[in-house]
């Protein structure tokens, strides 16, 4: 039998030795395995947060208000760019992840390098229309002037990686789902290490100033990606045949969950982009303070973003092997663990606060500003993080359309109302505290549905085997 013949038939053993990944989330305590799985996917994310926060602080030291500005603009368009990668990391992992779980090995192998081609061409094809756009786009967002030079500039050099970040995050999303989070964590943490050591000597070394930080984080691009492919492809032998015909029948089971995942992604970033334009009508020292609490931010609850896509393999892997009482499990320790950190973390960084001013220089506006969010920060990115996780659910669960449901409705209805009331009687702080109370509405509703899915999926099923149809289908 031909192999591609043997990767049609995923019941059927391979015909060379290769390293089986078993299902590793479907016994075990369920806290245990979220509290690793977001602290290892975290320490790899939030190094990368902590080097873009690297990147403002050596830039601020230029004593340029234009730059710090100017990344709070060209943020707004990698967002954008990002969340197009983000999503396509949760096809990969929530697909392969179910075939894990219901011990599908070639069809996982299959799905897992179908994912990668799926997910290089559309950003490969994403990064050339943005950057043909950049400028447009950075004018839409409220740029003009320096700032508009500089963000430019920046994009000019850094929308081409995203090829590569789409492959970090994907091959991430995919050593997550085979069960090595640790693995991917030294991944995240090889693209940091190269932008630290770059940052310095590209800024000043060789005077280069916001292209040199754009150049560094190019590098860590790369160097994220190839750590990844080599953990996948290297290390765990996770290779098969690639075969045209089982491509287009895998087409349609990624850009299932890709589609509505992407859709659901890009509801943040148009958010974050009509709150920059908003900002923008304020003064550059607002900008400014816009700018340093877009890189804080993360970094304080990098732990909490990190859960939402860390959890997908728990999720997926129980769901493929039916376990839906571990399901349930799941959302109600991440939601436990969300609210025992956002508590922490907000207090942490309110007696921080005065320190970061410091030491970023921070003065007049956008240290009033700043002082405003240390007090509101943990209800703020708590209760979005909430909705994150209800999302990795519905994602994972075979119900995409409700995450980008709940995201574009936060989005929408969640955001431009209350924060143009909260501009409006409030000033620039508004802004951030109207995008708050729409967190909390839309993070409990989403939970809410939550509940009621797993629920109805529970009454639906068994419990014993795969999901029906699943194994089926795949044999074709």
């Amino acid at each position: 039998m031909s192999k591609s013949k043997n990767m049609a038939n995923p019941s059927k053993p391979a015909t060379r030795k290769k390293v089986k990944v078993e299902a590793k989330f479907v016994t075990g305590s369920i806290m245990r395995h979220v509290v690793i799985l977001a602290s290892t996917a975290s320490i790899g994310l939030v190094s990368v947060f902590a080097v873009d926060l690297i990147d403002l602080y050596y830039l601020s030291m230029l004593d340029d208000q234009a730059i710090v500005a100017a990344l709070a603009f060209a943020s707004a368009i990698i967002f954008f760019n990002m969340s197009f990668s983000i999503g396509l990391s949760i096809a990969m992992s929530a697909t392969v992840a179910k075939a894990i779980g219901a011990k599908q090995d070639l069809l996982a192998r299959g799905l897992a390098m179908n994912n990668f081609i799926i997910s290089v061409g559309f950003t490969a094809v994403l990064g050339w229309v943005t950057w043909y756009f950049r400028l447009d786009l950075l004018k839409m967002v409220g740029a003009e002037g320096a700032s508009l030079d500089y963000a430019n500039r920046y994009l000019g050099i850094l929308l081409p990686s995203l090829p590569f970040l789409s492959l970090a995050m994907s091959g991430g999303g995919l050593v997550r789902a085979m069960g090595a989070p640790k693995l991917s964590m030294y991944a995240m943490l090889s693209g940091s290490l190269v932008n630290l050591i770059l940052d310095p000597i590209l800024i000043f070394g060789f005077d280069m100033g916001i292209e040199g930080a754009a150049w560094a984080s190019f590098a860590a691009r790369i160097a994220i990606g190839g750590s990844a492919l080599y953990i996948i492809y290297v290390m765990h032998d996770f290779s098969v045949t690639f075969s045209t015909k089982i491509f287009k029948s895998q087409l349609p089971i990624i850009l299932a969950i890709a589609l509505p995942a992407m859709a659901t992604q890009l509801a943040s970033p148009i958010a974050n982009a009509f709150m920059t334009w908003e900002m923008a009508k304020y003064s550059e020292s607002y900008m400014a303070g816009w700018s340093l609490v877009g890189r804080l931010s993360p970094m304080v609850f990098g732990v909490l973003f990190a859960l939402s896509g860390a959890v997908g393999p728990i999720y997926g892997q129980n769901f493929g092997a039916r376990n839906f009482e571990r399901v349930r499990r799941t959302l109600t320790d991440s939601m436990l663990f969300v609210l025992i950190y956002s508590v922490f973390a907000s207090i942490v960084f309110y007696l921080m606060l005065d320190y970061i001013i410091a030491a970023f220089g921070v003065v007049g506006d956008a240290e009033s500003f700043m002082q405003f969010v240390g007090v509101w920060i943990g209800p703020v990115f708590g209760f979005y993080s909430l909705l994150f996780v209800a999302n990795a659910a519905f994602n994972n669960l075979g119900y995409p359309l409700l995450a980008t449901a709940f995201n574009f409705g936060k989005a929408t209805l969640g955001t431009i109302p209350f924060v143009l009331y909260g501009s409006y009687i409030m000033g620039a702080d508004g802004i951030f505290a109207g995008n708050g109370v729409g967190n909390i509405i839309f993070g409990l509703a989403a939970l809410a549905v939550c509940f009621y899915v797993i629920n109805k999926l529970a009454n639906l099923n068994d419990g014993k085997g795969p999901e029906p149809g699943f194994r089926a289908r795949n044999k074709k």
